[in-house]
């Protein structure tokens, strides 16, 4: 994106919470700040600190000026005959009649351009999704509820990609009190950033998530109920159109297991085997896959904390708020 780049940082500072206005501020060296900085991969037109907005705003950009012609030129395995075939089948079968074209090419992705394949998750996604109301409707990024569970949890996409090219995205609690969480609200702002980052990268390699049990109680887990668990694990499962390739569970204890003994009966053995465990001193495992200039700097990593990370996320979900799936 071509800004003006005094805008561009003024943009960027009002994200985070801050402002820049027109008053002469001596700068002051930060070491902190600049091992943020540089942890941001700064090939794309941002510098500095201001690559971390560069990143989220190059994804809007993305999802805005998604061509079909552009992503069969850059994605080999999946054919215009293929596109066709599964929007002719959506419409006569009335499954999502009116698709779009992305999330269309996101389903042959995510099936490695196995038409069948992606016709099967269709189905699931949209099973789950009309069957789910309490997680998939009414979820603009404005609603009360939406902004709620953002108050009890961090939903954050990471501006920097694994080595390989994946997606990271992080959940954790900001409010460890388990009586102001609620799991459908919690999985509506979940799948709503999720469903922006696909929207925004349809043919993205993979995606990793990132499950911090810091606080997490077995009150928590109660929460849950046994309905509303079993359809979002099959979702998670069987009907999300992306690839995802890891599972990491952070500041791990023993309850964990008292977790996977909870959630065992609906989770398939291929899912588990993407799982990963770190306790707290655990993390140089985790950085042999996700690098440290990977993560925030709540879990040793060099970008900034999350909440700081969350308001970047925040400002992409109101971009991408019309074009998320409803």
């Amino acid at each position: 994106m071509q800004e003006d780049g005094a805008a561009r940082a003024a943009g960027d500072a009002a994200a985070m919470g801050g402002s820049r206005d027109a008053v002469d501020v001596q700068e002051v060296d930060d070491p902190e700040q600049d091992q943020f900085e540089d942890a941001v991969d700064t090939s794309g037109s941002g510098t500095g600190a201001d690559a971390i907005g560069c990143a989220f705003r190059d994804m809007a950009e993305a999802a805005r000026s998604w061509t079909l012609d552009g992503a069969l030129r850059d994605n080999a395995e999946i054919e215009r005959s293929q596109v066709n075939a599964l929007r002719s089948w959506c419409q006569e079968s009335e499954i999502l009649p009116d698709i779009a074209e992305p999330l269309l090419v996101a389903f042959l992705h995510c099936s490695r351009g196995d038409l069948e394949q992606a016709k099967a998750v269709v189905r699931v996604y949209e099973s789950v999704r009309s069957k789910t109301p309490e997680v998939f409707a009414d979820r603009s990024f404005h609603s009360e509820e939406v902004q709620r569970a953002k108050g009890v949890g961090y939903f954050c996409v990471l501006p920097n990609k694994t080595p390989e090219g994946y997606r990271v995205i992080v959940q954790a609690l900001r409010d460890p009190d388990p009586t102001v969480f609620v799991y459908s609200s919690s999985s509506k702002a979940q799948f709503l950033t999720m469903d922006a980052v696909v929207r925004a990268e349809p043919t993205a390699p993979g995606y990793v998530c990132v499950f911090d049990m810091n606080a997490v109680q077995m009150s928590h887990m109660w929460a849950w109920g046994i309905r509303l668990p079993r359809k979002v694990f099959r979702y998670l499962q069987e009907g999300l159109p992306l690839r995802m390739q890891r599972i990491h569970f952070l500041n791990t204890t023993p309850l964990m297991d008292r977790v996977m003994r909870m959630l065992r009966p609906f989770i398939r053995k291929e899912l588990q085997s993407i799982f990963q465990f770190h306790t707290a001193d655990d993390m140089e495992n985790l950085y042999k896959m996700i690098p440290q200039d990977c993560l925030p700097e709540n879990y040793g990593g060099f970008l900034p904390p999350l909440e700081k990370l969350q308001d970047y996320t925040d400002k992409f979900l109101a971009e991408m708020n019309n074009m998320i799936p409803t």
